[in-house]
């Protein structure tokens, strides 16, 4: 009855994957909680398959995530778009021209994001693309952020794939470089997902919210 008169009252439980969780959600959850002052919103985070789990388990309302696989019983509706790049620490001893192919990056050392998140997905998918296996990689390290992944590449002469949001400060302020990869783009989007059958409700009232703000994010 609440939402037959715009009177928006009750709890919603958020679930975001860790790059979105982190470097995406922070501003809109302020202005959300500012307009909409009775909804009581939580947030947890972990990786896309997490985030999944959560809401099959229904310690969740509404999910938001990154990753490139679906699951059947899932209802996905996209948010934003996002890139992967590649990025060294500007002290790096690593010798990396600014433009690399894909097959350079068999002799590169690596920090990459854990199994079950989404950054990894959709590195893995778009090194398919080349015939390249993730296996076939020097991998130094699967960390379980991006944060920790941006402090390793400052101790560490290795390469991070990372989103682009998350290293803009970082490259502005002269601390990353991007190295492109010629001819493998690793674009993605953030996606909103839901169980079937269970939209609206204040699930639907704040992706409507975020919506509307996220030219803005």
């Amino acid at each position: 009855m609440h939402l037959l008169h715009n009177e928006y009252i009750g709890e919603l439980k958020l679930g975001a994957s860790t790059t979105i969780a982190q470097y995406v959600l922070p501003p809109l959850l302020a202005n959300f909680i500012a307009k909409f002052p009775q909804i009581n919103l939580s947030l947890i985070n972990g990786n896309s398959r997490g985030v999944e789990a959560a809401l099959q388990e229904h310690r969740i309302d509404l999910g938001l995530v990154e990753g490139i696989f679906r699951l059947p019983n899932l209802k996905y509706t996209p948010f934003l778009q996002d890139e992967l790049v590649a990025v060294v620490h500007t002290q790096s001893k690593l010798a990396v021209t600014d433009e690399i192919t894909p097959e350079d990056l068999l002799n590169i050392p690596l920090v990459l994001r854990e199994r079950g998140s989404g950054t990894l997905d959709v590195f893995e998918r778009a090194l398919l693309q080349h015939n390249l296996k993730l296996s076939s990689l020097n991998v130094l390290m699967y960390l379980g952020s991006t944060e920790s992944i941006k402090l390793f590449l400052e101790h560490t002469d290795c390469m991070g794939i990372v989103s682009i949001r998350s290293v803009h400060n970082y490259i502005v302020a002269g601390n990353l470089r991007v190295v492109e990869i010629k001819g493998m783009p690793m674009l993605r989007e953030f996606n909103f997902v839901q169980l079937q059958g269970q939209e609206g409700g204040l699930s639907q009232v704040f992706m409507r919210f975020a919506g509307h703000h996220s030219k803005s994010l």
